[in-house]
């Protein structure tokens, strides 16, 4: 079938009955036997271990039809939020593997007399991995809804139903699967002694590491609990789950407002976003300033598209010369409001950075940091000064060309999709091998005086390679064909009568 659906085709056949399957699927086993052989599969494995970036890139297909120029202009101004992803992933991992070396890693400039300029707010925020999960949460609120605010926007209504439906049908398979599948993996080495020994009332046996398992993954896709959760297993995975919760409640959200005009649509974002501060919901309130993002920047994209057609017609029906004098009389005041428009741009990133560097420990005994506490009443007071912060600087990056580039760079790109893969591998490797690298290093180089941090730079960059490595070798094997699993598994459901 040159569609590559082959299912229906057995699946309408008189081979697919009970007796026919029960003879034929030895013989299929026994020709998929004559055909395996030990070199072939060794090869197989080689070329798979090989990294994407290293392979050659397969021939793109070729386009049917060309792509909108609208449509490309408005797909490359959001590239950069998967590059922003992708860094954000890695400075995560490189949290993770510090903390070790560097137990004070989660304090601030100043505090307690600390004075290491690594610390200063602005240069910390490359390393906080608590800011980062923010960043994690404030992108999907406006992936995840960007889409159905554009048709909102165009009062395209009819489409906004099939797209809410096919992103919370595909959400828990694209979620859930790899969080499965690495979570079984680490099942595996716990099993075979390779990590420390679980806690609580856990029985050493293979029932009770089962039933030790299976609660551990217990609040893992469930709207019952909403409190965070500590997995033995995959301590990141609690994200998941709130990942999870949350693209529920905004899919609910998108649903209920759908129908209304912008004015009171944004009215309800706010409010919602004001409940979830009230209940101390900061989680959902990340995914609330996403889609309030997407609300202001598509927003900007339809109104200068719209403007561009405007300006279209009125060059083709010849406008008049008054309107031209008119036109060029005001670039002033156009000038101006640009360099405005550009200087609270800038206001808001910087803003962004230093929120973002908040420290996660002693937040309200560090200066600068202790006054910002003195605004909210919640109990981590630290969360409720990253949230602002991760709006501010994907609002500002979301319209500064210069913030853009980095971040639409191979590098960046690179890491924006292995993101999933790497945020559930590294800290696999940590708990297997972390300690290990880092003393291999530290006995190679030494650990007194600088040699201790050129021995951590060393173990690191060792630590880098192999996560990226596996993640990069998890996203081909796992990450990708869930994605295409949760398609499939769509196309196979939908009544598409």
């Amino acid at each position: 079938d040159s569609t590559g659906d082959w299912s229906s085709d057995v699946c309408s056949s008189d081979l697919a009955t009970p007796t026919a399957l029960f003879w034929t699927l030895p013989l299929v086993l026994v020709h998929a036997a004559s055909k395996f052989s030990l070199p072939s599969a060794a090869r197989g494995l080689l070329t798979f271990a090989v990294p994407s970036v290293l392979s050659p890139s397969p021939t793109k297909p070729v386009l049917l039809r060309p792509i909108d120029p609208q449509i490309a202009a408005q797909r490359a101004s959001t590239d950069c939020l998967d590059g922003l992803r992708g860094v954000a992933a890695f400075a995560v991992m490189i949290f993770h593997y510090s903390l070790f070396a560097y137990p004070d890693i989660r304090s601030s400039y100043g505090y307690n007399g600390n004075t290491n300029l690594l610390k200063l707010p602005g240069v910390k925020i490359f390393y906080n991995g608590g800011f980062m999960v923010f960043l994690f949460f404030v992108i999907s609120g406006y992936v995840l809804s960007a889409r159905a605010v554009r048709l909102m926007l165009r009062r395209d209504r009819d489409r906004i139903l099939p797209v809410l439906s096919s992103m919370t049908f595909r959400r828990v398979v694209r979620l859930g699967l790899p969080s499965l599948v690495m979570s079984f993996i680490s099942f595996l080495f716990q099993r075979a002694q390779l990590l420390d020994k679980p806690w609580g009332h856990y029985v050493p046996s293979l029932r009770g590491d089962i039933r030790f398992y299976f609660e551990n993954l217990h609040d893992l896709f469930t709207f019952y609990n909403w409190n965070q959760f500590h997995i033995y297993y995959l301590p990141p995975l609690w994200t998941i789950a709130v990942e999870f919760r949350c693209s529920m409640i905004l899919f609910l959200l998108l649903l209920g407002i759908a129908r209304c005009r912008t004015g009171p649509r944004l009215l309800i974002e706010a409010l919602v976003f004001i409940d979830t501060m009230l209940h101390d919901r900061w989680d959902l309130g990340c995914f609330v300033l996403g889609l309030l993002a997407a609300e202001i920047h598509v927003g900007t994209q339809e109104s200068q598209a719209q403007l561009s057609k405007e300006e279209g017609l009125l060059h083709n029906e010849d406008a008049t010369d008054s309107f031209q004098y008119y036109d060029g009389g005001d670039a002033t005041n156009q000038r101006r409001r640009r360099i405005l428009k550009k200087l609270g741009l800038w206001a808001c990133f910087i803003a962004g950075m230093y929120l973002g560097s908040v420290p996660t420990t002693h937040t309200c005994e560090s200066p600068g940091y202790a006054t910002l506490c003195k605004l909210t009443w919640h109990g981590e007071k630290w969360r409720y000064i990253a949230l602002p912060g991760s709006f501010l600087l994907i609002f500002s990056i979301l319209y500064l060309p210069i913030l853009q580039r980095p971040l639409v760079a191979p590098a960046a790109r690179y890491l924006g999709r292995v993101s999933y893969a790497l945020y559930l591998v590294h800290e696999l490797v940590n708990m297997l091998i972390g300690e290990g690298i880092r003393n291999a290093a530290w006995a190679l180089l030494g650990k007194t005086g600088i040699m201790y941090h050129f021995g951590y730079v060393l173990g690191l960059a060792f630590y880098v390679s192999l996560s990226l490595w596996l993640a990069d070798m998890f996203m081909r094997a796992v990450d990708m064909p869930s994605t295409n699993l949760a398609r499939w598994l769509e196309e196979k459901c939908v009544d598409k009568s």
